[in-house]
């Protein structure tokens, strides 16, 4: 992870640091043997897997800053005793870093008003002769259901509602907060939204949760956002269901098979290419210097506790 000068100075007060961000996993797996704590990159294009951790004979904390954890093998960190920890459930620290819901929004909104094509328009020498083409609609009176109430579905809740639009939910482990947020049960959520944006956690009961059946469900000319993870939804239907024209349009901030070396043949990269009705981002929803310098912070934090207190920490 890249580190604030002032970060890199605390961090290097207490360990002897090897800074590996940019790293193949062939590097890393050459070098890890000499880790005795690991802060991992969680955009790295490779998987802390089996394989790596094997060549860790050292290895005793892996802290990722990222509320997510996909990028590593749990189970076998688990076999090997080595302790794993990410900023998933440190609501004192999440609720403070608001990176992802703004860019979640900002997404929701580029694609509502086709930024990114009228912007390409503009730099190829076209002006409003074009204008038909860049018709986008407003998000004020139109109703977005979210999937997933957690810390971003709430922010980006409030974000709509502050724009006028009425907010409906669905998410059986929270319980509404607001009075001007509905919740509903999904098939509701589905035939009742205008859009419908995806803000839940990958675990095995989430994963490939929205397919066929879900994109059919959904209202004819409406709007998908997932910036959650690719692995929650079935990419495979939400590309049919953008050339059967069911969806108007999406954007999606992750895709599958993130931890790829050939990003220009995945599909979805491949039809947002040829097709002005998908917008893909680099996952990068929590790419802010302030959002970066508070997980820093997080991972410096948990190394140092993990190391003065005789490896004390339990799974």
């Amino acid at each position: 992870m890249h580190f604030l000068e002032h970060l890199k100075d605390r961090l290097e007060e207490n360990f002897e640091v090897t800074y590996a961000f940019r790293d193949s996993y062939n590097d890393i797996k050459n070098i890890i043997a000499g880790f005795d704590g690991w802060i991992v990159n969680p955009g790295a294009d490779y998987k802390v897997d089996a394989d790596l951790i094997y060549n860790a004979k050292k290895l005793k904390i892996i802290i990722s800053p990222s509320t997510g954890s996909d990028h590593i093998d749990l189970d076998q960190c688990q076999k090997n005793n080595i302790y794993f920890d990410c900023l998933k459930g440190k609501e004192s620290i999440i609720k403070n870093i608001h990176a992802s819901a703004e860019f979640s929004f900002t997404l929701l909104m580029a694609m509502l008003r086709k930024l990114p094509e009228s912007l390409d328009s503009a730099k190829n020498g076209f002006w409003r002769e074009v204008e038909d083409e860049f018709r986008g609609i407003e998000l004020s009176g139109k109703t977005v259901g979210l999937i997933g109430y957690g810390r971003i579905g709430k922010k980006m809740a409030k974000y709509c509602l502050a724009f006028g639009a009425k907010v409906i939910i669905t998410d059986p482990n929270v319980d509404v907060d607001s009075k001007d947020v509905k919740k509903v049960d999904l098939e509701t959520l589905l035939t009742s939204s205008d859009i419908v944006c995806i803000h839940v956690h990958l675990d095995e009961s989430s994963k490939n949760m929205f397919g066929a059946r879900e994109f059919s469900l959904m209202k004819k000319g409406s709007y998908f956002l997932n910036t959650a993870r690719g692995g929650i939804v079935d990419e495979s239907a939400l590309i049919e269901s953008l050339r059967n024209n069911h969806l108007k349009a999406s954007a999606v901030d992750v895709i599958s098979n993130e931890q790829s070396s050939d990003f220009s043949n995945h599909p979805m990269i491949k039809h947002a290419r040829n097709n002005r009705n998908l917008m893909v981002s680099p996952h990068i929803a929590g790419l802010t210097v302030d959002s970066q310098e508070k997980a820093a912070l997080f991972a410096i934090e948990q190394l140092e506790a993990y190391f003065t207190s005789n490896n004390s920490f339990t799974q």
